[in-house]
C-alpha cells in the first residue's frame, strides 16, 4: 500500500479502521513484521493512527505541500506486527 485515503464524505463512519484492520490481516499474512506510514501533523489521521496504537517516529515540518500550497508538518508512525 502506498497512500491511504478516504473520501471526505465517507469520513467518521469506521472505513478508515476497517482499512487499516484489512491492511494489517494482508501485511500479516504476507509476513510482514512491520508498517510505516506518514501523514500531516495534527490532522484527523493522525489522532486515528494514535488511537489505533501506532507509535510516533517523529515528524518533518514543511515536508507536505496542502492543495493552497501551504507547507505542512509530517509525522511519521509505525507499528510493528
Amino acid at each position: 500500500m502506498a497512500k491511504l485515503l478516504v473520501h471526505r464524505d465517507a469520513r467518521r463512519r469506521g472505513v478508515a479502521r476497517r482499512l487499516l484492520a484489512a491492511i494489517d490481516k494482508i501485511a500479516r499474512r504476507e509476513g510482514r513484521t512491520l508498517l510505516v506510514l506518514d501523514t500531516i501533523s495534527g490532522s484527523e489521521a493522525d489522532r486515528l493512527y494514535r488511537s489505533l496504537g501506532w507509535s510516533e517516529v517523529g515528524s518533518v515540518p514543511n515536508y507536505a505541500a496542502m492543495p493552497d500550497g501551504v507547507l505542512a508538518a509530517t509525522t511519521f508512525f509505525y507499528r510493528e506486527l
